[in-house]
């Protein structure tokens, strides 16, 4: 498996638990960078020349995107919380006598996020790391005073041996869009696994809640969502990893994108009101 390069970023947290396993987030975009099981093997991507200035997205990890997905809206790309720094909320829980670790960052809005969205909001993010398994969890609570519109995404970066080699299992009769194409195809996925050989960018609306991800045919890891009705799975290819600027060009065939997203319909949150969005990944055994 590749190794994962921690971008230089204020605010690194780490977490180890009992089992041997570590994980590595950034107080900045609240954004879990690194996934290690006991086997020292790591199951998320990291780019190795991220792009740290003021106002850039690191790619890798697990962004999290709010309240917008992609450029499907009037914000920026992927909303306003991914460059904006976060906050360690209570403890945090480590160490070699913890069975699970975790920890809970929180972000409020600013006048730069009320000057482009006139809303009021609290997000939570808490990641928990368990034996084989990482957990992360997003509350979003309206604390203002009139409902508003969102969506969202846990904009996951898998690390894959050879994603050309790799098939994602579930999809069978799920609704899906290929944004690849001008305007989007929608079609309903059939019988056979998902494989990756050149760019993908598809959105499958009320998708299963749980995928399995193969390797060499082999089960590799298995993810979970709760409160997110979609997914997307996304993956640059060749040609369009060579004009991305911020990762090396062969780096395609070495990630892969399964993102829990709440996308088709967007959450209407009440004054006072919270939502919560969970993925959780598990290496196969």
């Amino acid at each position: 498996m590749p190794t994962t390069h921690l971008p230089d970023v204020a605010g690194l947290l780490h977490l180890r638990n009992t089992h041997g396993d570590n994980a590595a987030i950034s107080l900045y975009g609240a954004q879990l960078l690194s996934w290690k099981t006991a086997d020292e093997c790591e199951h998320l991507y990291c780019t190795p020349m991220p792009s740290v200035k003021p106002g850039a997205s690191i790619r890798g990890g697990v962004p999290v995107c709010f309240p917008q997905f992609s450029g499907r809206g009037t914000l920026p790309k992927h909303g306003l919380v991914r460059n904006l720094v976060w906050h360690v909320d209570g403890d945090i829980v480590s160490g070699d006598d913890q069975d699970v670790a975790c920890v809970r960052l929180v972000a409020t809005d600013t006048d730069g996020t009320r000057a482009l969205w006139p809303h009021s909001f609290l997000l939570q993010l808490q990641v928990e790391l368990g034996a084989g398994w990482v957990s992360v969890a997003l509350n979003a609570t309206n604390t203002g005073d009139a409902a508003f519109d969102f969506t969202a995404a846990l904009h996951t970066y898998l690390a894959t041996p050879d994603v050309r080699q790799a098939s994602i299992e579930h999809l069978e009769g799920t609704r899906v869009l290929d944004t690849t194409i001008a305007n989007g195809s929608e079609a309903v996925h059939g019988k056979a696994p998902l494989h990756i050989s050149d760019e993908t960018d598809n959105i499958y609306f009320a998708a299963p809640a749980a995928l399995a991800l193969q390797q060499d045919a082999r089960p590799f890891l298995q993810l979970e969502q709760q409160g997110f009705t979609d997914s997307v799975i996304w993956n640059p290819g060749p040609a369009k990893a060579a004009q991305l600027g911020d990762m090396p060009a062969e780096d395609w065939t070495r990630m892969l994108c399964i993102e829990a997203a709440q996308i088709e319909h967007p959450v209407r949150l009440s004054p006072q009101a919270t939502w919560r969005g969970v993925q959780r990944l598990t290496r196969a055994a």
